[in-house]
């Protein structure tokens, strides 16, 4: 009930006085239940099919590589992939309550690009989801890191502009989080400055400059608050 609680009082507060939100919302497992592998390749050959919270934690060996054929395969992914009803339905919310000023969500996926980008976003007209208002930042397409390395640089990129206060991640991979979280210990203090300068921030406050919420979303579909 106090998760419950504190997700409706966000909703609300996205666009209050005390600043403007920004939402990454992960996909696979998040939103929907997805079925699409990985191929871990060595010597011309499958030698491992990866789901994708294997996929977030894996790291590639000497002479692997990985093949994305299906996790690239957007026909696919209509297909098979099934709703996490309290997602889909918190999306919805949210985006009725987003401020025309500023507050922003955006879905953040391990995927790289899709092989039919209108089949991979008609997945989500399917159900309702107003994907057409929602930009797609896809890690995949970055090879220099991990999925949660990448995740959080991509995050940092947003907060780079000064605008956001509250920052949050909805994740079914506890990496991912827990690498998102480690940023309100290593904010650079160019973009507090930016925030500080932004909202006229001066001195000591009762809350910090960016507060940083982490949501775990177990096997159920339920969410869970993480803190470190």
């Amino acid at each position: 009930m106090r998760l419950n609680n504190y997700l409706n009082n966000y909703l609300n507060e996205l666009s209050s006085q005390y600043g403007l939100g920004f939402t990454a919302v992960d996909i696979d497992d998040t939103i929907f239940k997805t079925f699409s592998l990985i191929y871990v390749m060595k010597d011309g050959k499958i030698i491992k099919k990866l789901n994708n919270q294997e996929f977030n934690i894996y790291k590639l060996q000497d002479g692997e590589s990985y093949d994305f054929r299906s996790f690239r395969d957007a026909e696919f992914f209509r297909k098979t992939s099934i709703p996490i009803p309290q997602t889909v339905n918190r999306i919805k919310r949210m985006m009725k309550n987003l401020d025309i000023r500023g507050s922003k969500i955006i879905f953040l996926t391990a995927r790289a690009d899709f092989d039919d980008k209108e089949t991979f976003l008609q997945t989500f007209r399917d159900y309702g989801i107003p994907i057409d208002n929602i930009y797609v930042e896809r890690a995949g397409n970055d090879k220099t890191g991990t999925i949660a390395n990448i995740k959080k640089k991509i995050i940092l990129k947003y907060l780079n502009t000064g605008l956001y206060r509250r920052v949050r991640m909805i994740d079914d991979c506890m990496a991912n989080i827990k690498e998102f979280l480690d940023l309100q210990y290593s904010i650079p203090q160019s973009i507090l400055d930016k925030i500080k300068k932004r909202y006229n921030i001066e001195g000591e406050e009762s809350v910090p400059v960016i507060e940083f919420f982490g949501l775990y979303i177990n096997k159920n579909g339920h969410l869970e608050r993480i803190t470190i």
